[in-house]
This record gives C-alpha cells, structure tokens and sequence, in this order.
C-alpha cells in the first residue's frame, strides 16, 4: 500500500515561539508518509507566526497550512486542525514535544500488518525532557504503554495512554464516529477523547520511545485546580450519561479533603448534575476525611503520583 501522504498533522500553538521550530523539525523528518502539516496559531503574541512561516518557506517539499484564530484553547485549536485536515489518519503534536524519527511510519506499519478490523488507534513510548532537552530519567513517573484490544473499562482508572496527545496516530473514522476533543474541558479532553473512542475502536501500542515530552515547571499549583476543574467536568459527563466513574470519584475527594478545598470553591461546580453535587455533600466528604485518616500516608502518596503525571 502507497504511504505518501497518508497521514496529516496537527500541530496547535499558543505562544510556542521557543520551541515550536523543534517540533517542526521532527514532522519532516518523517519523511514522505506525512501529507498536510497544519499548524493550527491560537492567538499568539509572540513570533510563533513568523517562525512557522519562515521554516515552511524553507521546506517547500511539503504541504503547510497555517491556520490563524484568535486564542481558543488547545482542544479547539486541534478541532480546527480535525476539521482542515483531509487524509485518512490524524496525528497531534503539541508545539512543545519532540517526535523522533521513523514514529509515524512504526505506527502505520502496526496499522496495516494488524488483523484487528476494530484498531482505531496506535500509540507508543516516550521520554520526558527539560527545556534544554535534556532526558529526565528519575524524577518523573512515566506511563509505559502497556494496554491494547479493547481498553475501556482500563481506562476508567486513568489516562494511561502513554505520551497522550503527542503519541497518537488515529484513525480519522474514530472521530467521524465518536466526535472530536471537547471544548468545555480545560485539561483531561485526551483522556475524555480516548474513553470515547474506546468504547467503539481498538487501541494498539509500540512499546518504544518514539517521543520526547517537555516538562515545565511554571504554575504548578494553577495546573492543579486547572485539572482538578477538568476531572470534576469529566466526571460530571459521566453522572450526566447515567454512569459513575467510581476512580475518578475517590480521586477528586481525596484530593479535596488533603488539600482542604470545597467543592463549592471550585469552578463550574454550581452547575454541574445535582446528583454529582450530592456525591460531593459535607457529610459525605467528612466521612472520607475519617477513612482517609488510617490511610494518609497512601492517599500523600497518590496524590504526589497524580501532580507528577499532571507534569507531563
């Protein structure tokens, strides 16, 4: 089977300036299985523009699109890219993470040599990276791709799609069935994304480091109620489709109880589902304060593993 083109890339970029070059530079190392390279700017103010323009201008051999809105989010940034994108397999790039060569023509080789009719995505290893690209071996807990077939109910415990995003290479039938990232969230829409489409599609995995993600340490706290608002609006989207995600339901009390915040204090939780709200009562969330009590040192530990992962 021809490969030339066969795979469009989507890259969205907010003030990506210091290391979106690297990005690019690793989609065209890809060589020619690569088909539109769309960089989706979400309202930068800073040179990321410029930048794109100039190295497009400099590889003329391949197909650049560069899509200018104004500053919408990354899940509308990469729905933008979904909807000018044309080929029959999609793959992300976050303007920040690196792929190393031959990532794209692995997961297509796993594509076309699989007898599973239901494969819809394939995803693969990484390593995490400072800004200096330096490869982080120790700090950092890193989700080893472990999980393939039909992963939905695995998938309930955690987004363990590892590398996320920036590791997928994705059938673009799976989102013609199952609808593009949502919007409303603000962290946790791959997770949110993966979950839907493991319901309908199966997910396969190279169990090699293909991609480097880059960790930065700026706003670690405003990341944290960033996802703790996320996981409540995910779990919120499953209260609403009358399931419970009972993982996702201790993970956010624990992390309300150990870090003291109620749930009134968080946003959009005024508007959520009233059975949710109810899950979330004082009386219910003292009684997980006294569980919680014989079981602190495991609940610290948890919780220091979840702002870890978030890192990434």
């Amino acid at each position: 089977m021809d490969s030339k083109g066969i795979i469009d890339v989507v890259i969205p970029a907010f003030n990506a300036a210091p290391f979106i070059k690297d990005a690019l530079s690793s989609v065209i190392v890809q060589g020619q299985i690569v088909g539109k390279i769309i960089v989706v700017n979400d309202g930068s103010t800073d040179s990321t523009r410029q930048i794109v323009e100039n190295f497009s201008q400099n590889h003329p051999n391949f197909d650049w699109h560069l899509l200018n809105q104004k500053n919408s989010g990354l899940s509308n940034a990469r729905n933008t890219g979904i909807l000018f994108s044309t080929s029959e397999f999609i793959a992300f790039l976050d303007s920040d993470d690196i792929w190393l060569p031959n990532k794209l023509n692995a997961q297509y080789s796993v594509f076309i040599n699989s007898q599973d009719k239901k494969l819809g995505v394939v995803y693969c290893g990484y390593f995490l990276i400072n800004s200096n690209k330096d490869i982080l071996l120790e700090k950092y807990n890193v989700i080893y791709p472990k999980l393939k077939g039909y992963i939905y109910s695995k998938l309930l415990n955690g987004n363990f799609i590892s590398g996320s995003g920036s590791s997928v290479l994705i059938k673009r039938k799976c989102l013609d069935q199952v609808g593009n990232f949502d919007e409303s969230l603000q962290a946790c829409e791959d997770w949110d994304l993966w979950l839907r489409i493991s319901k309908v599609f199966h997910f396969d995995f190279i169990d090699k480091e293909y991609l480097l993600i880059r960790v930065h340490y700026a706003n670690m706290q405003k990341n944290r109620l960033r996802m703790l608002t996320s996981e409540l609006m995910l779990l919120n989207k499953f209260v609403k489709n009358k399931e419970i995600n009972f993982f996702l339901l201790w993970k956010i009390r624990t992390i309300l109880v150990l870090l003291k915040i109620n749930p009134d204090d968080i946003e959009g939780f005024n508007s959520c589902d009233p059975l949710l709200k109810k899950l979330f009562s004082n009386f219910r969330l003292k009684l997980i304060k006294i569980y919680l009590h014989s079981l602190s040192w495991f609940a610290l530990l948890y919780l220091n593993k979840i702002k870890q992962r978030d890192l990434s």
